[in-house]
């Protein structure tokens, strides 16, 4: 055996070879033009036809080197055609048969016979067989395979659509392939990896033969019983990986998908038999993929298809496969996520399938390991099983009928569970669907558990988790029912399942959507167990340290209980925010807006006894009056004195005048005489004036409202006050007399002068 050579001599050798072409051809040309010169036309194409005889190039050297003969050829054989009568050819296309190498010899009788078959009468039948049985004389793996893929091209026109002619076809498929897999044999074992690489490279002269026969063939029942049964005894006998994975997935590729589905059972009878190391993915998934993408691009699948259920057929076969062959968890898991596309694709509504599916996953991960190099497409590929009846399904819930869903989403990895579980919560919020029965809310929580409980361990800080706990509290406002009774066991599950979770971000939302139901609860005896729902929810948040959270929702709480004439309750309410003030809310400022809150609410309730109401109101002035800064005890004992002055709240349908209200003219001008004192003890002179109009702001308010405790001689007074104080008021660093307060004095005596106008009893305010 002759030692391989260099790149460097094939390049050359190549160069070598395209000259001789090259000056062959213009030779053959000139004779061709020349009368009575054919022979020696004939015999300028049979040398540089010896050019083909080389096994030193590449395949695509060798391709490059076709092509130039390729082209020689076709002129060779148009001036064929034009110029000789019929009996010439028949005595051509044996004369040629003489040429002295087998390679010149072939390709020349090839030429000359298509021509032959192309004129009217010639024995196409006999030329056909004659060819395809001299390539036999060519045995070496690339010039075999060039000089049939040569007779393929120049036939290809010429053949009839009858069964001769796809014999033709399939007996040179047949021969091509067994030289493709021959290849793999030449030159020494260290040369494998090229000759691997140099077989991918003309796998598309074998696979040729297969889309001339998808051309030819047009006849379901005919492709059953002889073209495929041939293709694929070929296919199997070979035993060659390459070649199966390649000649079959052509197979899938070319053939019409009516066939497929006509032929299911005699392609997949076959794969049991293929070489153990074929990809599955290449043999079986891709018919899968095309069945189910035929169907999605077809509205009306053939009748006898119909009758065939294709999950039943590939089912029995992926079992039988499992059984017949060791398949990694990799393999495997693509091949149910293929199956799942089929079976949501022809039978969406048969969710028995599906959970089989799941079922065989599951008990294969337990089964089988994963190697590190399979994981992330196992992983992959187990997403996308998990996310198909996601993406399927017009109804989101119908996934919880799935039994085996739930247990197979628990045994991938947290990432994964991850991306399945935003996946459904997505669904959920973006169709806006309503999770009305226990069995929605239990099931849709139990595939959210992933995000509820943070498994992952996101960074609570970080955008991605308060983005997440987010669409978690959106989903709490889809609960509910029309049965008052059922929507409360619905809010209770709910709690359960977030209870686990961070309920920071969640239970807020839950909070609101029990008070929506308490508003349209009618039936009475439902509603203390509700609002000992709504507690334990602020008890919990209270616990983790919510406070200022905790405190408000009890103010709303208490609000809706007073709505809904619930005094106890609303008082409990009352009471368990004034305990949060008194012992979790100690920064000064936030103390005096809890003050207001509370003030603010208080005002607006209307169903508390003179008893319990005078307790409450009290409290928050002295909690007011105890506040650490002066500014902030005065503000909150004057915005007190509201509570002893109720005013109509036109959304209940209250008018002043016709609507009783509360109202002690005495406590409110004590509220204001102690604010007063407060403000007068103000170091600041400027800070004092400022709380001195805000006080004579709220006594206006009063006077024209009708409290006949504020008098004329109370506001003049005070309006002296003030006056007293600016102008012996202490000058800043600037030596000026600080003027925000002066002009807020300026605007107010301003609205009293034209108030004068419009109300008499303004007359008797002066200054």
């Amino acid at each position: 055996m002759s030692e391989p050579i260099t790149p460097e001599e094939q390049n050359a050798l190549l160069q070598d070879s395209i000259n001789v072409i090259k000056q062959e051809t213009a030779q053959m040309k000139r004779s061709l033009e020349t009368r009575g010169k054919l022979m020696d036309a004939l015999k300028h194409a049979s040398l540089f036809l010896t050019e083909l005889r080389t096994s030193q190039l590449t395949p695509k050297q060798y391709y490059e080197l076709y092509m130039m003969v390729f082209d020689s050829l076709n002129l060779l054989a148009n001036f064929l055609k034009d110029n000789h009568p019929h009996h010439h050819l028949a005595d051509l296309y044996e004369l040629v048969q003489y040429a002295g190498n087998i390679v010149p010899r072939l390709y020349l009788m090839i030429t000359v016979g298509t021509v032959y078959m192309s004129v009217p009468d010639a024995p196409v039948k006999e030329i056909m067989k004659d060819m395809i049985e001299m390539c036999r004389g060519v045995q070496y793996p690339i010039r075999g395979l060039f000089l049939r893929y040569y007779l393929s091209q120049r036939a290809k026109s010429l053949l009839p659509e009858n069964q001769d002619s796809i014999q033709f076809v399939i007996t040179n498929f047949i021969e091509m392939n067994k030289l493709w897999v021959r290849l793999q044999h030449q030159g020494p074992s260290k040369e494998r990896l090229k000759r691997v690489k140099e077989r991918e490279e003309l796998k598309i002269l074998v696979g040729s033969n297969l889309v001339r026969l998808s051309q030819l063939q047009n006849d379901k029942e005919d492709y059953k019983t002889s073209v495929l049964p041939a293709i694929l005894e070929q296919i199997v006998q070979c035993k060659d990986v390459l070649a199966q994975e390649y000649l079959l997935d052509v197979v899938i590729q070319v053939f019409p998908d009516e066939f497929h589905l006509y032929t299911l059972d005699e392609y997949l009878n076959c794969i049991k038999d293929l070489n153990p190391n074929v990809s599955i993915k290449k043999v079986l998934i891709t018919l899968i993929d095309r069945l189910t993408d035929f169907a999605k691009q077809t509205s009306e699948v053939p009748k006898e298809e119909k009758k065939i259920n294709l999950f039943e057929t590939f089912w029995y076969y992926v079992n039988q496969l499992e059984q017949s062959r060791e398949l990694s968890i990799e393999e495997i898991s693509g091949l149910l996520e293929s199956v799942s596309r089929l079976t949501l694709t022809y039978y969406p509504t048969n969710y028995g399938n599906i959970d089989l599916i799941f079922k065989f996953a599951i008990d294969k991960i337990k089964e089988l390991s994963t190697s590190s190099s399979q994981e992330l497409e196992t992983d992959q590929n187990f997403k996308s099983l998990l996310l198909a009846p996601i993406n399927n399904y017009d109804n989101l819930l119908d996934i919880l009928k799935l039994k085996n869903f739930g247990d197979l989403l628990d045994s991938e990895p947290i990432k994964i569970q991850k991306i399945v579980s935003l996946e459904i919560l997505n669904k959920i919020l973006n169709a806006g669907i309503r999770l009305k029965k226990i069995e929605h809310v239990d099931g849709s929580f139990k595939l959210l558990r992933v995000l509820i409980e943070n498994k992952e361990k996101t960074t609570e800080e970080s955008v991605e988790f308060i983005t997440e706990q987010e669409k978690l509290a959106k989903i709490i406002h889809l609960i509910g029912n029309k049965d008052t009774t059922i929507h409360a066991k619905l809010l209770a599950n709910a709690k359960g399942a977030l209870s686990k979770g961070n309920i920071k971000h969640t239970y807020p939302a839950l909070f609101f959507n029990t008070l929506k139901l308490i508003r349209k609860n009618k039936l009475k005896e439902n509603q203390n167990s509700l609002f000992k729902f709504i507690s334990r929810v602020i008890n919990d948040l209270y616990r983790i340290g919510l406070n200022d959270q905790s405190f408000k929702l009890y103010l709303a709480s208490a609000s809706i209980a007073d709505q809904v004439q619930a005094e106890e309750i609303a008082y409990e309410f009352f009471a368990q925010a004034f305990t949060i003030y008194e012992e979790a809310i100690s920064d000064s400022r936030l103390q005096f807006q809890s003050i207001v809150s509370i003030a603010g609410v208080l005002q607006q309730c209307r169903n508390f006894s003179r008893e319990n109401y005078d307790t409450l109101i009290t409290k928050t002035a002295l909690h007011g009056s105890k506040l650490l800064k002066k500014p902030d005890q005065c503000r909150s004992v004057y915005l007190s004195s509201h509570l002893w002055w109720g005013v109509e709240i036109p959304a209940l349908g209250e008018e002043e005048g016709v609507s009783e209200f509360y109202r002690d003219g005495k406590r409110v001008l004590e509220c204001l005489q102690r604010s007063l004192r407060v403000a007068d003890a103000c170091m600041d002179s400027s800070v004092s004036i400022e709380l001195f109009v805000e006080i004579l702001n709220r006594c206006l308010y009063y006077f024209i409202h009708g409290n006949e405790s504020i008098t004329i001689k109370y506001i003049n007074g005070l309006i002296e006050l003030i006056q007293t104080n600016l102008e012996s008021s202490v000058t800043n660093e600037n030596g000026q007399i600080n003027e925000n307060p002066k002009k807020h004095f300026q605007r107010t005596l301003e609205y009293i002068e034209s108030q004068k106008e419009i109300d008499e009893r303004f007359q008797l305010i002066t200054w």
